[in-house]
């Protein structure tokens, strides 16, 4: 018995059915590839995190969003050391030559401008008078009273210039030998500084050179030749 072929319209439906399901297998192979080749580019592009100066986690933000003043740094009490050379002109410059000073200091920023302090020094001597006596040596203690005008130069440099007013003597009698019989004696003593103050990038530190004369009467030579000390010196400031 002879089978009997299937309706035209059944043949046309299965074949429209076996289309449809071809054609949404490549659409979604198709959406597959776009969405791996598009996670495969946002993997190898690498996210740039725009500065935004209203965050708190500024440590995060590039060093140019950050601007430095001198604001920045510590202000108030400070602490100084010095290290240099002082040698006289005239009185008991003639009798002893230059030596090296140690000079510790104390002092309180009273505005970004004003400076006041108080300040021990000393420095050593040798004689060079012919002898006798032979050539020996003698030490100088002063004891300061320091006020100093600042001018921000920019927010890591500083010029200064200060007047200084105290007390000092020599701790020797090696000066009595040659005539200076006040040497000795405590006796009022003045002068001035100027100096250059460079901050360091941590806010407690900075470092500075400095040079300055001072009058010491009790110095005076047998004529009455005014002695004037004059000092250069390095030195670090702490800023607590």
């Amino acid at each position: 018995m002879l089978g009997h072929a299937p309706p035209p319209s059944s043949s046309l439906a299965s074949s429209v059915t076996r289309s449809r399901a071809l054609f949404v297998a490549v659409l979604a192979v198709a959406s597959l590839g776009a969405l791996a080749r598009t996670s495969v580019a946002s993997a190898q592009e690498p996210v740039v995190e725009e500065p935004d100066p209203t965050r708190l986690d500024v440590e995060r933000l590039p060093p140019e969003a950050i601007e430095i003043t001198r604001d920045l740094y510590s202000h108030g009490f400070y602490f100084e050391a010095h290290v240099g050379v002082r040698g006289f002109v005239g009185g008991v410059g003639r009798l002893a030559g230059a030596g090296p000073m140690l000079r510790i200091g104390f002092g309180y920023e009273l505005t970004r401008w004003l400076l006041v302090g108080l300040a021990a020094e000393g420095s050593v001597h040798r004689t060079k008078a012919p002898s006798p006596p032979s050539a020996t040596v003698f030490e100088v203690l002063d004891f300061l009273l320091d006020i100093r005008v600042q001018a921000n130069v920019s927010a890591r440099a500083a010029l200064w210039l200060g007047g200084e007013v105290g007390l000092g003597f020599a701790t020797s009698q090696v000066l009595r030998t040659y005539g200076l019989q006040d040497a000795e004696d405590v006796a009022l003593l003045y002068g001035g500084q100027l100096g250059f103050d460079w901050h360091a990038r941590n806010r407690h530190h900075s470092f500075g050179l400095v040079g300055g004369a001072r009058i010491f009467p009790g110095f005076e030579g047998l004529d009455g030749e005014l002695a004037i000390g004059i000092h250069g010196a390095l030195y670090i400031r702490y800023v607590f």
